[in-house]
């Protein structure tokens, strides 16, 4: 919406500097008011009546009528650039399963003539594991695969506690909590990306490009460096867009004299919810729903990013 508000302010200001500069050109040339009725009402007598007008104003009209429509779209139209980002694809490992599925097995069925030769018993008990030896041989991959759920009954209770107990220190972890805390006041929760060697507990975005980090027990100019590493991601990437990005840390060592004083303090998530109920985010307009869109996927790809470099 600002960059909106942007353009037209541009765009004013271009229309203007431009009448004023055809204006200065006309008077110069031909002594001609372009805001005077009376002069076009005798450049229209003089059409009329067929009287000789210099070629040089109509080319000046034309050009300047060019250069204004010109100069407004450069000014108007949008500058984003996307990012290319080589993601590396991990597939190429299996296929080292490849060379296992081989038809080597087919030989072993040349011994069974050799023992029907002999007797009729031996001939009516090869022909049975015969069949049998190539299963086993052929089929190891999916063997381990199948093995997990054939485990005794004990083994999958353990493994349902420990999965239990696993399970509710997420629901007690305090990101979670954080988390909880942005979507109720209406912003969008992202992946919580790894800056450098801080690993941070929220990335949210809100509307009129907003974003939103959060980290808990950490130094203030810690969380200060991830957050200038992004700002530099966006200048590099962006021309004419600005975001915002708000920082907080919960239960910050250096709260009562922070290195960085543009970082948000809380001493407990009651405190950051209290604030954040104050500073909720922005409902979002219709018109502004494919701008959102966009803003979100651009952060996505920037987090990825991050996480690669």
């Amino acid at each position: 919406m600002r960059n909106k508000y942007d353009n037209l302010l541009l765009a004013i200001l271009w229309l203007t500097a431009s009448t004023l500069g055809v204006s200065f050109w006309f008077n110069t040339q031909f002594g001609f008011n372009i805001f005077s009725a009376a002069h076009w009402r005798h450049l229209a007598h003089m059409q009329a009546v067929q009287q000789p007008i210099k070629p040089l104003f109509y080319i000046s009209t034309v050009a300047a009528v060019v250069i204004v429509i010109v100069g407004l779209y450069l000014l108007i139209r949008p500058r984003l650039r996307k990012i290319q980002i080589p993601i590396h694809d991990p597939t190429p490992r299996p296929q080292t399963l490849s060379p296992i599925t081989t038809p080597q097995p087919a030989p072993t069925v040349a011994p069974t003539p050799t023992t029907t030769a002999t007797s009729p018993t031996m001939a009516t008990a090869t022909p049975a594991p015969a069949p049998s030896s190539p299963i086993p041989l052929t089929r190891p991959p999916r063997l381990s695969i199948s093995i997990p759920p054939v485990l005794p009954s004990a083994q999958a209770n353990t493994q349902t506690s420990t999965a239990s107990t696993s399970a509710t220190p997420t629901q007690s972890d305090p990101w979670i909590e954080i988390k909880q805390i942005f979507e109720s006041t209406g912003y969008t929760v992202l992946k919580s990306p790894r800056i450098g060697t801080l690993q941070t507990s929220l990335l949210a975005i809100g509307t009129d490009e907003t974003v939103w980090i959060g980290a808990v027990g950490c130094n203030t100019d810690k969380l200060g460096d991830a957050i200038n590493t992004m700002r530099q991601i966006f200048l590099d990437t962006l021309d004419d867009i600005e975001i915002n990005i708000n920082g907080f840390i919960i239960a910050a060592p250096d709260a009562a004299s922070p290195s960085d004083i543009n970082i948000l303090t809380f001493d407990s998530m009651g405190s950051l919810r209290n604030y954040m109920n104050e500073h909720q985010n922005p409902p979002l307009s219709d018109n502004d729903t494919e701008d959102f869109d966009a803003f979100q996927e651009y952060i996505t790809t920037v987090i990825k990013y991050i996480e690669q470099a």
